[in-house]
């Protein structure tokens, strides 16, 4: 048997639905996961995509994904290529698979001209934390990720910043 990858296409829309799913389930998430095979089609392949994936296959088989898209260094002057899932099943880990989807993604963002690419993992994941340090990626431990959503981010973007504040933005 043999590792295949290539770009995901719409055909694709409930495998990546389905891997998404097995990855929240194990970074332990699976009570946050929202995403529908709708919401995927239209993020990968409507009108305005917001990313790309790559599937991997082992002998034609869904083994994983990387799901990623560009963001922007102002320090760089330049477009980034950011990570935002890998994924690979728990029995197909130690043959490759993770380093041939890590060293695709290098290879698009050689291409693009990206000034870097980047990625986030969870401080509990050591054996992901060791295989990426192996790889050459530093995990810089000065950064965290800040992130608003769901009401919180309502309520700011509608002018207040706790359910108690009654305040109108400014015209």
């Amino acid at each position: 048997m043999s590792l295949t990858l290539r770009t995901a296409t719409a055909d694709d829309v409930d495998t990546i639905h389905g891997l998404m799913r097995e990855l929240a389930v194990y970074e332990k998430l699976l009570d946050i996961f929202e995403a529908t095979p709708q919401s995927v089609h239209e993020a990968l392949f409507g009108p305005a995509p917001a990313a790309e994936c790559l599937i991997a296959r082992w002998g034609g088989e869904p083994i994983g994904y990387a799901l990623y898209f560009h963001n922007f260094s102002t320090f760089l002057g330049r477009r980034g290529l950011y990570l935002e899932d890998v994924y690979v099943r728990p029995s197909m880990r130690g043959k490759g698979v993770g380093q041939a989807l890590l060293r695709q993604l290098a290879g698009i963002a050689v291409e693009r001209n990206c000034g870097r690419f980047e990625w986030t993992v969870l401080d509990w994941n050591q054996p992901a934390i060791d295989f990426y340090t192996s790889q050459g990626a530093t995990v810089l431990p000065d950064w965290r990720v800040v992130r608003m959503t769901g009401e919180a981010l309502e309520r700011f973007a509608n002018g207040s910043k706790d359910s108690k504040s009654s305040a109108t933005p400014a015209s």
